[in-house]
């Protein structure tokens, strides 16, 4: 046995043991090393940083600011508490700026004298003396609100959430519960052997019931997952600021809910629960709640590279001792998409901060997208305010869009390069820290970083930086850390370096600008010979000299100014040729204007006296310009001449920079960036056009290392329509090793973003076998074939690759537009080399216009949505009404905001998507026209929201269409002819030929009526969509699709009773008509009828036509004679009188409604339709429709009332009135069961086939008595039921109540909307609570109420199902809100 010594000293024996094991791992295994290389987690050593803090120690970014344009930061995050001190708090303001987190807090109520309130929930809150006592409201009063939390945190986050619950409180029970009513069907089972068909009705109900309540748990496992949690939101203000209580018991009492005070005051953060952490804000007086929580990790691990405080200075982010101001701009609506409304807000909070003396020093912005176009736009216009303005240095991710070039994201490619974009670079430290990788490279960038230049030609990579961490990430997720990588990562590395540099010049009193700042970091950047210049701008950021170059050039004129420099009519910020073969020289205006900081209020002596004599060096000799440049306050203009006829294909970039003659060691004040391509030209197009690499190597190959990328420029040809890349290794005795290259294709189109038109892929390429890529192109347009070797993936590779184009098209003009009001559609196709072509259209979307019902501008919040100096931002609300009439799956634009965003005139143009109950279904924004929302058959209302200062702007859009477009259930393919005449006559269709050089003419004729009718098409829709593909070719089927559309004739409004609705028309109207109509399923309106024979949910008459007399059915039993003939005008008036006056029966108050009503009886005493009516108004006036549980609990409510003698006599008398009138209804039911014949009813249902000539009458008139019968049967029933409710006799008169139920079935199933409120109570008479929740969730998927979901869970609550009741009211509260939801 071997010993150990007190202490924990190993014996001799031990340690020799030990020694040896460690001399056998040491030879198998290598030297293990002990330290770990915990610098390269979050890198620093790269641009200088940990060397510039031991020179400047207390430089660590104390007394600056960085606000966080991210996804939430978590104030609780490991490194995010405190600054450097552990005492002072490092985020000190937090956000939601989306306005996902805010709570309608408008309504008011007073609690009680013990404290106790109803919450918009529907449960009654109760504070405690204490909260009471805390309030300091005059009248004692609360705000009220209710908040659904599933959008405020990420969905991993919320998958865990569910899953802990799931685990914590549902499976025990409903595994238990599951088991028993399985238990029970098998018990059945076993008592009853035989077909569950041929039981008895009695045995039968017993089956369904228990069949059903086993659906029912199981229909709520698979609907956990989705369920959303709202809780209520309480308000009051305190001696501290406004208290805001969360119930997140979900039971009322708020003495043992989560508590929590306003941010700015307090910087409470507190947990909703194990995974969610909130803290909150109040606006507008108390109006509105803003509870903010995290939509998505990154925000944190943003904030965390750029200012984390750790134990272990390894660790920690660049700037430690700044502190953060966290401003959400990701919408959790959205999936954490950011919005213009938060992109607002975050400025105007910026501003006001700045305008508190609270100032914010830095901004990063690891968010973006891409603008069509960037030399306008108002959230750009706003970016430069703030740093232009309020001298914030704003510092922008370039984005992950690469490695093809012009891949630069907004931000920060907006009008001004007034930012500081940030490439993504890796260094060899990082590859072994982070990656883990075997071998380690030289240091590049990583191969996804977007590329320069901007669409424009300007720059919009100034700097590149470490661009991967293992860093802090929210206490939501579990984790500590986490591995993220991206230009997201490098960006705030550089915005934490910025806040080192501000943070030294600040203890130094040295004046800067964003523009000094930029001016530094540029010119102090390490140009990195061997990495891409594209992907780099400057080069790799350096802190220690770009202070340096601040601290030297302190005194210069040019620090608190910056250089506006606009490239032609159209403002570029830079050269960009890249249109066709650049055969001749360019010449270019480009216009240079000083502008000062701040330049409105900025001393005009400054401006008078500026003056800076300018030295203008082009870096390559096909740019010339002046050398010379004089310039004071004013624009100058120069002409840049760019001759690019002796430039090889490919890229070719150059900069005209510009010196200051007085001390050019300062480095360029600015520069002209100057980007030409020249592609190449494939001339021998008779044949497949074929495109093959330059290369010197034999085979043909192109040698690949790690992070190695080819980039061609090829003119894509006249006709071409896709193109076909084709590779393959060369490497001998690679076999099946492969290579993995990324594949990144880009075509440039005008008003465009770099997406529109772009392939981007991983492809497996082995020497083996042959790898093809199939991808669109666009005809005359350069195109970029940018091949790469990834940056991680180790090893050389030569791959050998060429490019074939194909194409086929229509050349006629609006080819892909065709009218259905114009007949034949001709198409000319053309091709590029002779192709088989094999046609194909498809549509598969039906687009419906919506006009705005309501457009209303309103000033918004007074505190919140008002740019400084008094600038108020309006919205305008338009409201949208849809209809959908059966299940579909739905995407909703509109059209002159759609695909807008950072480019659009207007801040936002937000919609929500609400159920007829204001429940919120769906979110869309900027991009929404791809997004299709799951839809169920009802009323949906649109709400969209447009904002901007100018309420003039807002009133030029106050008829903007909304766009609904459905996805069909079946595609609707039409067929193509070669000859017009056959085409008239749909004679011999057209399916495959081969076209050489001379076009083919195809026709298409327009949709066929029927096949309108039939595609179900909805409501008013005013065009199909889909795509037109031509080739025979299978990879050219799958991507030479051309967007096609199909206009339909517009629907003809005729007046409803011809049988058309919604501006549907009659039988001869036009094809797109007709199809509307039959879409709606439209049925003929009939005039003067009576409400209860069209009321769905009580209808009795059926489609009763009432101007025909009713014949009773023949007594004999036999078939009933037909209806009588002859009737004259007087008949005429006084059914239409009777009927006029059954009309108003269910309306009018109880007394007058009495006197129609014996009116009525006295003149048509057999017209049993005026007794269902006069129910109807009992039931109206003297009862309250309740289902069976919700009226027994009402019933037990009144009856447990306090002993007060007034009290008791009143419910008495309530009783009584309920007992009177039940019994009433009993009475005029038997009435119309009584005048019925029943079993004639039922022969005449027995009859296979009715041949007389009038049978269709017949038919009419004996489904109305069916239908009187059955609602009188169940209004008997229900009346019944409930009369025994009262009396507590219920059991005994079950007999009674199935004798009424047999009687129905007869006629209906017991699910009829007809029957179905009766079996409802019939269930529940018999205990049957498995079908009572069949019953109900039939009325569910007919209308969703309130009403319906309670019952269910009182069904759940009465089964001893606890855990699915608490389910069943977090659904009823979610779908049922009191409000629409705030913007």
């Amino acid at each position: 046995m071997i010993g150990v010594q007190k202490g924990g000293c190993a014996s001799r024996v031990e340690r020799r043991t030990l020694s040896a094991y460690r001399s056998r791992e040491i030879k198998e295994c290598g030297i293990v090393e002990s330290s770990f290389p915990t610098g390269a987690l979050v890198p620093k050593a790269e641009t200088g940083v940990l060397n510039f803090l031991q020179k400047y120690p207390d430089y660590d970014g104390r007394d600056v600011t960085i606000a966080i344009f991210d996804s939430g930061v978590d104030p609780r995050a490991t490194g995010l508490e405190t600054l450097c001190d552990g005492k002072t708090l490092k985020v000190i303001e937090r956000f939601d700026c989306s306005g996902c987190g805010d709570v309608d807090m408008s309504k008011k109520l007073t609690p009680d004298e013990k404290g106790n309130f109803k919450g918009l929930s529907g449960r009654t809150l109760k504070l405690s003396p204490e909260l009471i006592a805390l309030n300091t409201d005059k009248d004692g009063a609360v705000r009220v609100g209710l908040k659904s939390f599933n959008d405020l945190v990420p969905a991993m986050v919320r998958d865990n959430i569910v899953a802990q619950a799931k685990l914590k409180s549902w499976n025990k029970p409903q595994k238990t519960a599951t088991a028993n009513a399985s238990r029970k069907i098998i018990e059945f089972e076993a008592q009853n052997p035989g077909e569950a068909s041929k039981l008895p009705w009695d045995k039968k109900i017993v089956k369904e019931n228990l069949d059903f309540e086993l659906e029912m748990l199981n229909s709520y496992e698979k609907l956990y997952n989705d369920i959303k949690t709202s809780f209520d939101c309480v308000l009051f203000p305190t001696d501290n600021g406004w208290l805001t209580i969360i119930d997140t018991t979900e039971q009322g009492d708020l003495e043992k809910a989560l508590r929590i005070g306003e941010y700015s005051k307090t910087h409470e953060t507190k947990n909703v629960d194990d995974f969610l952490s909130v803290s909150v804000n109040v606006h507008d007086n108390g109006n509105v709640l803003e509870v903010v929580g995290i939509c998505t990790p990154h925000g944190t691990h943003v904030a965390s590279i750029a200012s984390g405080n750790h134990s272990s200075r390894d660790i920690d982010g660049v700037a430690p001792n700044a502190q953060i101001v966290s401003l959400t701009i990701g919408d959790g609506r959205l999936d954490a998409t950011e919005t213009g409304t938060a992109l607002i807000r975050g400025i105007m909070k910026v501003m006001d901060l700045c305008r508190e003396g609270r100032r914010i020093d830095v901004i990063n912005m690891s968010f973006g997208e891409f603008s069509n176009w960037s030399n306008s736009g108002r959230i750009g216009e706003l970016i430069n305010e703030v740093v232009n303005k309020y001298g914030v240095v704003w510092v922008a991710s370039a984005g992950n869009d690469g490695p093809a070039l012009s891949t630069v994201g907004t931000p920060p490619d907006i009008s001004q390069p007034s930012l500081i974009g940030v490439g993504a670079y890796v260094s060899p430290q990082m590859m072994e820290a982070e990656y883990a990788m075997r071998e380690k490279l030289p240091g590049n960038v990583y191969t996804f970083t977007s590329r320069d230049p901007c669409i424009d030609g300007g720059q919009g990579v100034t700097v590149c930086a470490p661009g991967g961490a293992i860093t802090s990430v929210p206490q939501c997720t579990m984790s500590k850390s986490q591995l993220m990588n991206g230009t997201s990562m490098a960006a705030p590395h550089v915005a934490g370096a910025v806040a080192l540099l501000i943070s030294g010049l600040k203890q130094q009193n040295i004046a800067y600008s964003p523009y000094s700042i930029k001016r530094a970091i540029s010119v102090t950047a390490t140009k990195l010979g061997y990495v891409d210049p594209y992907a780099q701008g400057h080069g790799l950021l350096n802190v220690e000299k770009a202070f340096e170059h601040l601290v030297e050039h302190r005194e210069s004129k040019d620090n608190m100014l910056r250089f506006s420099m606009h490239v032609g009519a159209s403002q570029d910020k830079g050269i960009h040729l890249r249109e066709g073969v650049q055969r001749k020289f360019v010449d270019f205006n480009v216009n240079i204007e000083p502008v000062f900081f701040n330049d409105k209020e900025a001393d005009p002596k400054d401006k008078f006296n500026f003056n800076v004599r300018l030295n203008l060096i082009p870096s390559q000799s096909w740019v010339q310009c002046g050398s010379f440049l004089d310039l004071s306050y004013g624009v100058r203009s120069i002409v840049v001449r760019i001759d690019p006829t002796s430039l090889q294909p490919g890229v070719h970039s150059a900069v005209v920079k510009a010196y200051d003659t007085d001390c050019v060691q300062k480095g360029p004040l600015f520069e002209i960036p100057i980007t030409v391509v020249q592609p190449h030209v494939l001339e021998n197009v008779q044949s497949t056009p074929v495109f093959e690499p330059t290369t010197q190597r034999a085979d043909k190959s192109v040698e690949f290392q790690p992070n190695t990328i080819q980039r061609d420029f090829i003119l894509v040809p006249d006709k071409a329509t896709w193109a076909v890349l084709r590779l393959r290794l060369t490497d001998p005795n690679r076999g099946n090793d492969i290579g993995k290259f990324f594949l990144h294709t880009s075509q440039l189109l005008p008003h465009q973003s770099c997406q529109k038109l772009k392939t981007m892929k991983i492809i497996c390429v082995n020497s083996e076998f042959e790898a093809t890529e199939a991808f669109p192109v666009k005809a005359n347009n350069i195109l970029e074939l940018c091949i790469a070797k990834f940056w991680s993936d180790l090893g050389q590779s030569h791959l050998k690759y060429s490019l074939e184009f194909r194409g086929v098209a229509a050349q006629n003009p609006n080819a892909y537009v065709m009218h259905a009001g114009r007949g034949i559609h001709p198409l000319e196709v053309g091709v590029l080399v002779a192709e088989e072509i094999q046609p194909l259209l498809q549509l598969k979307n039906a687009a419906v216009v919506l006009k705005p019902s309501e457009a209303k501008i309103s000033p918004l919040s007074a505190t919140r949505d008002v740019i400084p100096e008094g600038r108020q931002i309006y919205q305008s609300m338009l409201v949208y009404n849809l209809n959908v009439a059966k299940a579909a799956e739905v995407a909703l634009y509109a059209p002159l905001f759609n695909d807008l965003l950072y480019e659009s005139e207007f801040e936002s143009q937000m919609w929500m998507l609400f159920d007829v109950n204001k429940s919120l279904i769906a979110t869309g924004d900027a991009h929404s026209h791809n997004f299709y929302t799951k839809l169920e058959k009802g009323e949906y209302t649109v709400r969209l929201q447009v904002r901007h200062e100018k309420r003039d702007l807002l009133e030029k859009i106050a008829e903007a269409n909304l766009i609904a477009a459905y996805k069909l259930p079946n595609m609707l393919a039409l067929d193509f002819y070669d000859s017009y005449n056959q085409c008239i006559v749909s004679g011999r269709k057209f399916t495959s030929a081969k076209v050489r050089e001379t076009n083919k003419m195809l026709y298409i004729a327009p949709i066929a009526q029927d096949r309108i009718t039939k595609a179900n098409l909805p409501a008013q829709c005013a065009w199909l969509s889909g795509n037109l593909v031509f080739p025979k070719d299978e990879a050219g089927r799958r991507i030479a699709l051309h967007p096609f559309t199909y206009v339909l004739n517009p629907a003809e409004k005729k007046a409803a009773s011809n049988g058309a609705a919604n501006g549907g028309s009659s039988n001869n109207a036009s094809p797109a008509a007709a199809a509307a109509v039959n879409a709606n399923a439209a049925k003929p309106k009939a005039q003067a009828t009576p409400q209860g024979a069209t009321n769905t949910a009580n209808s009795a008459g059926g489609d009763a036509d009432t101007l025909q007399k009713e014949v009773p059915a023949n007594a004999s039993g036999g078939a009933p004679s037909s209806p009588q003939k002859g009737k004259t005008s007087a008949d005429d008036y006084a059914e239409s009188l009777r009927d006029f006056q059954c009309s108003h029966i269910a309306k009018c108050e109880l007394e007058k409604a009495e006197k129609i009503y014996n009116e009525v009886v006295a003149a048509h005493p057999k017209h049993l339709p005026a007794h269902l009516q006069f129910i109807q108004n009992i039931e109206s006036t003297e009862l309250k429709t309740q289902l069976p549980l919700a009226f027994v609990a009402a019933h037990q409510k009144r009856s447990s009332v306090g002993d007060d003698g007034s009290v008791d006599k009143q419910r008495d008398d309530n009783n009584q009135k309920q007992r009177s009138a039940l019994e009433r209804i009993v009475k005029l039911a038997d009435i119309v069961i009584k005048e019925t014949d029943a079993d004639a009813l039922l022969s005449y249902y027995g009859l296979k086939n009715d041949t007389r000539p009038d049978a269709t009458k017949i038919k009419t008139n004996m489904d109305k008595q069916k239908n009187n019968l059955i609602e009188a049967l169940s209004k008997k029933g229900i009346a019944v039921a409930k009369l025994c409710v009262l009396e507590d006799n219920l059991k005994e008169h079950l007999a009674e109540l199935n004798d009424i139920y047999t009687e129905i079935i007869k006629f209906v199933d017991a699910n009829d909307s007809k029957a179905i409120q009766f079996a409802m109570w019939h269930a529940y008479a018999h205990d049957h609570y498995g079908r009572m929740y069949k019953y109900v969730s039939k009325m569910i998927e007919d209308k969703r109420t309130r009403d319906h979901f309670e019952e269910l869970a009182a069904i759940n609550g009465a089964l001893g199902y606890e855990h699915t009741k608490a389910v069943i009211d977090r659904m009823t509260v979610t779908a049922f809100p009191n409000s629409f939801r705030l913007f």
